[in-house]
């Protein structure tokens, strides 16, 4: 072993090894390149032959092509074929140059062969170059005209002259590195061996790395406008990312550089080129039978995997160039300059700044590389998701099998499954956490690869001790860290689920805002999502703390290594730690040291992205299939699809059923009961519907007439009941449907009626007409261009309505599906809908399934009509209507609208007010405004905010304490060095056997083990802080969002409210802090690394004070440009959102229209910009990185060339100096680059820091509070508004009348305060712009006509707090009539454990609204208000409630009945009548009738049941002639 060692300190303490200090005869090498030619035959002939068997493959198709490639280059001109002027202009330099080679060769060939120094019959050496240049300017010059073999041609002409190169470069520029080294090629003189080197390097270097790369369509007849600048980049502008420098130019010349200004998308990155490549590997239907999702998306990226790992090699490599450097120079000075090494000391200080820069350029290679493949892979993912998503039942995923406790303070309460939330978590938290671990490659290679360069090299410098210190590594890595991470990943699986579940309960809760603050809950849902953050943030701290241990445990174990060894070789096998050794291993330590650090950063990014991946194959390989595509496996994947026809009778043309039983949601297993509360839709024997006919469907509310369509559209569960059991829809010639509850975009009038379909100016026009929409669009300044709102916000339910069937009546499908349309429209319009639409021209020859409750109305022209029993089993009527009245006497009809056939109707346009008089007209039609986008660097208001949310009320002490623990540490790790320095020298001046090395050793460590204390400190200690900080600026946040007005939440789409607590707050809570952490440490560390590097050469101060400033400026022009594409990347994430979340919403339209191609190429856009912004922002990094790297290469060679030849600092200080420069350069690399991703991430401190500063409601204060008790009546007024005056008495029940738009719902809003008015309201004495908000709002019931539930139990949707108890619940129910409704008796029946899904999916639009009447009658308020709140139910159910409503509710308690349903409030007190925002009449119903004329008169004269409602008001049988005549 001694002998072992001695020779290995030979080799790197003393001199370097004889064969690099041996001269021989390497003339042979000169064939080298005529060897490569030869070679090169094998790839020519390859592609000769792939080129002649495709051309032969392609005569014998039955199509050839349009073109030959020959025929096409043939067209081209030669400018054109090679790529335009500059790529001519250097091919043609390449052609000269090689032209040249050949001459010189030529010059060079003696005038007779000589024989080789093997003495076998050989070319001589210069023969064999001038083949070889010949050969090189024959492929040059091909590749001219040649374009399709260009590449490769010039490939092979690069590769020979390389090797020329390489040879020249062997035997001429080697020796000059070497002491007593020669040139061995002067035979022809200086200056033609250095013609040759410089041709050489300008064919074989210099022009390759130039010149501009060839754009090649991936479609050539589908070619951009633009190129992004990356597509025509040199090799070298791709090395250096110099192709963005223009656009950084750009950048800090304007204020904001906006997404249109930057460059375009290269069509690589397209969604619809990555979906078509993606399709082989990641179709959806192959991820559900596969073993994961990271296999597929592993094999399609493998090539870009491949070249990762290549570059990051060559980067691994060259970072062991500094220690070796260092080691070498360090020797030399030891020696007092002596030819110790053989190795002249200018290439080492050569090697220091070239290795460094070569090895940035690896690895921004590579994570470039890896940043693109994480792009394109995000991009899959999200297309993945939308489009699995298009074939997902979505009752049956909204529908959670576990009852959730309704009670706040349960500790047993359970996770809600909201569907809605999990797809908003996957697309913004779990894609963002998948993409954060793409830098596994230098967790699971790069590392790895790292400690064996690591252990040989200091095997080499400390022998077995080394062994011994790597042995303790290694041992300790399989076991600590090793445990600490698998429960990491425990802990982040769980604290993700609890991100789930407060994102869920957020997101559900700004779905529901208009409710929240209408019900006055502002404070109880801020409370209950308080606990739900509480609960994440009580498991993000159990991750950190595992984290901090981590990144503590990490560090340790290299220290713990490199103390094993230093104490082996010093206390055991007696070596004299000199200082080359000391300082060429402690680098390698230090190198170790901080891989494992980084490492464990990347291991916890990899964990939680491990983990949200898992979640991406739970989700495709679990969710619940349509029968469609669950059975079939058609149209899965991201092909372009539409539903197929399923379970086809024989007669393909008709559309029914025949003997068909439908489930929302499977039987889990053939064994499995039904839920009790499980619906079940039976058609028994066949039926067929009426083609070319309007088919009426009938029945009681909750009876599953909705459920009969949807079952029809294939989005029930099909089951069959016998052997010929079947169901067909046709879907050839077209399907539309009009939902019940109407399904808008937030787009213009226009585009959501033409809907994907071919504009036809004379069809629209009918179309507006016949759904009654002309006198709309005559109030809106842009007429049809006006947006309508995200969920037709802007638009009453009755103009909601109109549209949806305006968009199915537009389109041209023969099969037309309404779902009780009519319900809430008006009597005027409904009647002009029947009488124009149903019977216009636009629906003759049309098959027409239409649901409503009014057989009246709709009778007469039904030719088919289907009733549904409460039970769920559908029956056909035929067309005879007098017996399917007869037999649904429930269904006996109020007759309130009248015959569709009565006396022409007219529609005379009016002004009438929209549901949001709050809204301001734009004459532009734009109601959404644009997400602003901050300038500039981020501001400190934004930062104070989030400083002082983690400080608390100290904030200045607290960071005080932190920044000096900061700086603590960092001069520990310094002072360590030093003393290790100074050990190592006092070998040079006493024997080794008189130095203490026991003693230097405790020093050591105890200063070693002191830093990292300090480390554990500071990180747990600012941990605290972040968590405070996390709570803090949450709570705030949601706070400001539940306390906007109506007319800000109108104008914000949910979506990028969605991003605020999903997306933003996910950066507060951790990215955000990391970054800012990071900076300070570096920019400690980087002082004090620069004060230590200079102290003993203080001239070069001014040098690196320069260099930091270069630093500094090359980071300001990168900010500027960085800022504003996070800036454009923040924003461009919420319309993928808001378009995700419409087409989920209109999910069952989209697949009843057969539209889905459209909506994903609309998805695939908004990815598109997305993905174009992720690019951009990542490339950027790499265009920083590569720069500084230059900077701090520049600044350590220099330091170290001064260091080396000023004999003035021994080698211990020259070591210690040129360690703390390593330090510096690394650290003002990481500090621009993490300060600059610092500022970044604070663009989503500015996004949330502006939604705390969004219009506010008036806040509580202790002088609005009203009395305990109040009101104690429903005294109502006088009500004093603009245009409105009026008085309502304690206990009065009014009715509440007027044509669609004529601002009923808008008077509710002004009770209640949610819009500006002027004038005043009284209730019970007090005016209520003097009481508070919430105290207002929650003593004042509205009933809204489209009711939102939440996801949960029953209990939980009519108790969400947990206030009341069961028999008060049920009570309720009773009440409202809901069992009345759900007059199932048997397994389907719904209670307070029944499931309800968000927004009430799995109930009908009835039941929803008799939930929503039982939550109001729970609160017991005083006044209560109904707004067409049983619109949706059928008459006896509506009549059973309005007694019970009578009955139940106390005489002093006021109720306001807004109703399009005469019959509802022909027995009320008072009707009130609107017109256009006006009260045009108000007195009671046997007032009214008993006057000549009036608009109510007119309306109850309408009805076919006048006589009925004559007696209702109480008028007699004279009056009614009377009134008639």
């Amino acid at each position: 072993m001694s002998d072992r060692y001695t020779y290995i300190q030979e080799r790197f303490g003393g001199s370097w090894p004889l064969v690099w200090q041996t001269d021989w005869d390497d003339n042979g090498l000169f064939y080298l390149p005529s060897i490569v030619a030869l070679l090169s035959l094998v790839p020519l002939t390859w592609r000769f032959v792939k080129l002649y068997r495709a051309k032969k493959l392609s005569s014998t198709l039955p199509e050839a092509p349009e073109v030959s490639p020959r025929e096409e280059q043939a067209n081209q001109s030669l400018v054109s074929r090679n790529g335009g002027n500059t790529v001519l202009l250097f091919t043609v330099a390449r052609v000269l140059c090689c032209c040249a080679l050949v001459g010189l060769s030529a010059f060079s060939i003696p005038s007779t062969d000589l024989l080789s120094p093997f003495g076998e019959p050989f070319p001589s050496t210069d023969t064999a170059l001038l083949i070889a240049n010949t050969y090189a300017l024959f492929l040059a010059g091909a590749a001219v005209i040649y374009s399709t073999w260009r590449k490769l041609l010039l490939q092979i002409n690069v590769s020979v002259l390389l090797v020329e190169l390489g040879v020249y470069v062997y035997r001429d520029v080697w020796p000059l590195a070497r002491y007593g080294g020669e040139l061995r090629d002067l035979s022809d003189g200086l200056g033609l061996l250095w013609a040759r080197f410089i041709l050489l390097a300008l064919t074989a270097v210099v022009i390759p790395l130039i010149v501009p790369t060839v754009y090649k369509p991936l479609n050539p007849k589908d070619t951009a406008d633009r190129l992004h600048p990356e597509q025509t980049a040199s090799l070298l502008s791709t090395l250096t990312f110099t192709y963005l420098s223009p656009t950084i130019t750009v950048a800090n010349r304007t204020s904001h550089l906006s997404a249109e200004a930057l460059p375009p998308m290269a069509d690589y990155d397209r969604a619809r080129f990555l979906a078509d490549r993606a399709i082989p590997y990641v179709d959806t239907q192959k991820i559900r039978e596969a073993r994961h999702i990271a296999f597929p998306l592993l094999r399609m990226f493998g090539l870009d995997l491949f070249a990762a790992v290549t570059s990051m090699t060559v980067h691994t490599l060259l970072q062991f160039v500094a220690p070796l450097s260092v080691n070498r120079l360090l020797t030399i000075l030891q020696s007092g300059q002596e030819q110790t090494t053989g190795i002249k000391p200018w290439f080492w200080l050569a090697c220091m700044f070239t290795a460094p820069i070569l090895g940035s350029m690896g690895f921004n290679s590579s994570v470039s590389i890896m940043n693109a493949a994480f792009a394109r892979i995000e991009s899959i993912l999200a297309q993945l998701v939308f489009d699995h998503s298009l074939r997902i039942r979505i009752q049956a995923e909204s529908s959670p099998e576990g009852d959730e406790s309704a009670e706040l303070n349960s500790d047993k309460e359970k996770d809600t499954a909201n569907f809605i939330g999990k797809l908003n978590n996957l697309i913004t938290v779990d894609l963002a956490n998948v993409t954060g671990s793409r830098d596994f490659i230098l967790l699971f290679y790069t590392i790895p690869l790292q400690m064996i360069g690591c252990t040989v090299f200091l095997y080499a410098l400390l022998g077995w001790s080394a062994i011994v210190g790597l042995s303790t590594l290694v041992v300790l890595l399989l076991t600590v860290p090793g445990y600490l991470t698998a429960k990491l990943q425990v802990l982040q699986a769980e604290k993700l689920k609890k991100t789930d579940s407060r994102t869920q309960t957020v997101i559900e809760a700004m779905s529901i805002l208009r409710m929240v603050k209408l019900f006055g809950w502002e404070r109880k849902i801020q409370e209950k999502i308080d606990v739900r953050r509480d609960e994440e943030l009580k498991w993000a701290w159990k991750v950190k703390i595992l984290q901090v241990s981590i990144s503590v445990v990490t560090p340790i174990i290299p220290t713990l290594a490199m103390l094993a060894s230093y104490s082996i070789a010093t206390l055991v096998m007696k070596i004299q730690l000199t200082s080359a050794i000391v300082f060429s291993s402690m680098m390698l330590f230090d190198m170790m040291r901080d891989e494992l650090g980084r490492g464990s950063m990347i291991l916890s990014f990899f964990i939680t992205g491990k983990v949200s991946l898992d979640r991406f194959n739970t989700f495709f390989k679990t969710t619940e299939l349509l029968d469609t595509y669950s059975k079939t496996g058609e149209g899965s994947g991201l092909s372009d699809d539409c539903p197929v026809e399923v379970h086809t009778q024989p007669e393909d043309n008709v559309i029914g059923f025949r003997n068909a039983s439908f489930t929302w949601v499977p039987e889990r297993s053939p064994g499995t009961p039904a839920s009790s509360s499980q619906f079940k839709l039976t058609v028994p024997g066949e039926l067929c519907f009426a083609k070319g006919k309007i088919n009426l469907i009938v029945g009681p509310t909750g009876s599953g007439k909705t459920s009969l369509l949807m079952a029809l559209l294939g989005e029930m569960h099909f089951t069959p009941t016998q052997l010929d059991s079947s169901f067909n829809l046709p879907r050839a010639g077209g399907v539309a449907f009009a939902v019940q509850e109407s399904w808008v975009q937030n787009e213009t009038v226009r585009e959501n009626i033409i809907f994907h379909s071919a504009y036809d100016e004379g069809r629209y026009r009918k179309v507006l007409y016949q759904c009654a929409l002309e006198q709309d669009l005559e109030l809106f300044e842009a007429g049809d261009q006006t947006e309508v709102g995200e969920r037709g916000l802007t638009l009453s339910g009755g103009q909601k309505a109109r549209l949806t069937l305006a968009r199915a009546i537009y389109s041209r499908a023969e099969v037309i599906l309404l779902d009780d349309v009519l319900a809430a429209l008006d009597v005027h319009t409904s009647k002009w809908v029947v009488s124009k639409c149903l019977q216009g021209d636009l629906v003759q020859g049309r098959t027409v399934l239409l649901v409503t409750h009014n057989i009246a109305l709709a009778g007469p022209i039904a030719d088919f009509i289907i009733s549904v029993t409460p039970d769920g089993v559908v029956t056909s009527r035929e067309q005879d209507v007098s017996a399917a009245l007869a037999a649904e006497r429930r269904m006996d009809p109020e007759n309130t609208y009248g015959s569709a056939m009565d006396a022409d109707l007219t529609i005379e346009p009016h002004q009438e007010q929209l549901n949001c008089v709050g809204t301001d007209k734009k004459s532009n039609g734009k109601l959404v405004v644009a997400e602003e986008i901050q300038h500039g660097n981020v501001s400190w208001d934004p930062l104070r905010l989030l400083l002082k949310s983690a400080g608390g009320d100290r904030t200045l002490l607290f960071f005080s304490i932190w920044t000096i623990a900061v700086f603590f540490e960092a001069f520990l790790y310094s002072f360590a060095t030093w003393f290790l320095g100074y050990w190592s020298s006092q070998y040079e001046y006493a024997p080794p056997g008189s130095v203490h090395a026991v003693w230097y050793m405790g020093v050591f460590s105890g200063i070693l083990a002191l830093a990292i204390s300090t480390y554990a400190f500071n990180d747990l200690y600012l941990t605290r802080g972040v968590m405070r900080a996390s709570r803090t600026i949450h709570k705030l946040l949601c706070g400001s969002i539940f306390g906007a007005t109506l007319r800000w939440l109108d104008e914000t789409p949910v979506s990028r409210i969605t991003t605020r607590v999903t997306q933003d707050i996910r950066s507060v809570d951790g990215p955000l802090w990391s970054f800012g952490k990071g900076f300070v440490a570096q920019i400690v560390i980087m002082l004090i690394s620069f004060v230590s590097a200079v102290l003993f050469a203080p001239i070069f101060a001014l040098p690196g004070i320069l260099i930091a400033f270069a630093g500094i400026y090359i980071g300001r022009r990168y900010l500027k440009a960085q800022l504003s594409v996070k800036r454009e990347l923040s924003n461009a994430k919420a319309p993928v959102i808001a378009h995700f979340g419409a087409a989920i919403a209109g999910i069952v339209s989209i697949r009843a229209y057969g539209v889905q191609s459209s909506f994903k190429d609309a998805s695939q856009k908004r990815i598109d910009n997305y993905t174009m912004l992720c690019r951009i922002n990542n490339d950027l990094n790499r265009w920083i990185g590569i720069r500084i790297d230059t900077l701090g290469a520049l600044f350590t060679a220099s330091l170290a060339t001064y260091l080396t030849y000023s004999h003035a600092v021994s080698a211990a200080n020259v070591g210690f100096s040129l360690n703390r420069a390593v330090e510096f350069c690394t650290m003002m690399l990481w500090a621009v680059r993490v300060f600059n991703a610092f500022q970044v991430e604070a663009n989503s401190m500015e996004r949330i820091f502006a939604y705390t500063k969004i219009e506010q409601e008036e806040k509580p204060s202790e002088g609005g509070k009203p009395p305990a008790a109040w009101p104690t009546s429903g005294d109502t007024g006088p009500v004093i508004l603009h245009n409105l005056n009026f008085a309502i008495r304690s206990g009065e029940r009014i009715g509440v009348v007027g044509r669609t738009g004529s601002g009923k719902s808008s008077l509710t809003l002004a009770l209640l305060r949610c819009i500006l008015t002027e004038g005043t309201v009284y209730i019970d004495g007090l005016a209520t712009d003097k009481i508070n908000l919430d105290a207002l709002r929650s003593n004042i019931t509205i009933i809204p006509q489209l009711p939102e539930l939440l996801s949960g139990t029953l209990r939980y949707n009519l108790d969400p707090f947990g206030e009341y108890d069961d028999a008060t619940l049920n009570a309720a129910l009773q009440t409202s009539g809901f069992y009345a409704s759900d007059t199932d008796a048997g397994e389907g029946r719904l209670n307070l454990d029944s499931n309800i899904a968000g927004g009430g999916a799995n109930i009908s639009v009835g039941q929803r609204q008799i939930v929503a009447l039982a939550r109001a009658i729970i609160r017991s308020s005083k006044i209560l208000i109904l707004d067409e709140a049983t619109s949706a139910i059928d008459h006896e159910t509506d009549v059973i409630i309005q007694n019970t409503l009578r009955r139940e509710l106390g005489a002093d308690v006021s109720v306001l009945t807004i109703a399009h349903r005469l019959q509802t409030i022909m027995d009320v007190n008072r009707v009130m009548v609107l017109d256009a925002g006006r009260i045009v009449e108000f007195a009671s119903p046997k007032e009214l009738l008993a006057q000549t004329t009036g608009i109510f008169k007119s309306l109850v004269d309408e009805s076919a049941d006048k006589e009925r409602m004559y007696a209702l008001a109480g008028v007699g049988g004279n009056e009614v002639a009377a009134g008639t005549a």
